[in-house]
């Protein structure tokens, strides 16, 4: 299913339709040197030491409503909103103080058109190519199921069908996961992007690893000393440490998919809003309900 969604993303950007989507990647003007390496140590550092606490924050102050009634998304959702904030400010300090100086502005990052008579419309049909890649990936699901009587999983991740009910939830959640994946990708491919055109393949590993790397060293913490006859480094994170198990492919897959559609169409949009349906998806189908009306 993961491998379906490049060439269907591809063959739909040859299309009439969507082929306007395709441009060159914007001048660069990202960060270099020991800058980009202190970049790379707070989107390493910052999700890894706020994962359990900004979970925990959710589970005191963010109780199941009918509105977002799944506890365990309601913990990533607030890990991820709070982690999007704080990237936002630390991205447009950096923008405003330093990087506009040396003449960035937002088209730079991914974000604008030099024409933004047309912006609204470009973003609104990134949404829907996006979307109609994330159906067909769904589709996939849903033939396994009927064919197989399986849907797509491996150890603790899951990608599932959802009910009626998860999809009325699913579009609840979407929201706040967009405007995650929105700043994330535009901190991958404004800020930390390498100056010039790397390889996509190169592209790809170094921003997978920027995103994996935090969540593998959590796990080894917490492991480490269950494997070698103790408890978890932090026995009462037992739940929320298998959850992370999750992350690390998960972050790998929006990884790829952000580079991947970035290379393809010179903006953010596309990756971003395919990476908020899955992992959207992929939690609020895999997760128990709480509150439901």
């Amino acid at each position: 299913m993961v491998l379906f969604l490049f060439p269907a993303g591809a063959l739909l950007l040859r299309t009439t339709f969507f082929k306007d989507l395709r441009e060159p990647l914007p001048v660069w003007k990202g960060l270099t040197g020991w800058g980009w390496w202190v970049g790379a140590a707070l989107i390493v550092a910052v999700p890894t030491i706020t994962y359990f606490w900004f979970q925990h924050w959710s589970d005191d102050n963010l109780k199941p409503t009918a509105w977002w009634p799944q506890s365990i998304t309601n913990g990533i959702m607030t890990w991820a909103v709070l982690n999007g904030l704080i990237s936002l400010g630390l991205f447009l300090l950096w923008h405003f103080l330093v990087n506009r100086k040396a003449g960035a502005t937002f088209a730079n990052y991914g974000l604008t058109w030099s024409s933004q008579r047309t912006m609204w419309a470009k973003i609104g049909k990134s949404a829907l190519l996006a979307t109609t890649i994330m159906v067909g990936a769904y589709l996939l699901l849903a033939f396994s199921d009927w064919a197989f009587k399986t849907d797509f999983r491996i150890w603790v991740l899951a990608v599932k069908l959802m009910t009626s009910l998860q999809f009325r939830i699913f579009l609840t959640y979407l929201l706040p996961f967009t405007f995650f994946f929105l700043v994330l990708s535009m901190v991958l491919q404004g800020q930390m992007r390498f100056e010039g055109t790397p390889s996509l393949r190169r592209a790809m590993l170094v921003n997978v690893g920027l995103l994996v790397v935090g969540f593998v060293l959590l796990i080894l913490f917490q492991y480490i000393p269950l494997l070698t006859g103790g408890t978890l480094a932090l026995s009462a994170e037992s739940l929320l440490s298998i959850v992370a198990f999750q992350f690390v492919p998960l972050m790998a897959i929006v990884a790829l998919i952000a580079t991947y559609f970035y290379r393809k169409t010179g903006h953010i949009y596309v990756g971003a809003f395919m990476n908020a349906i899955l992992i959207t998806w992929i939690i609020v189908a895999g997760t128990a309900t709480q509150f439901a009306l």
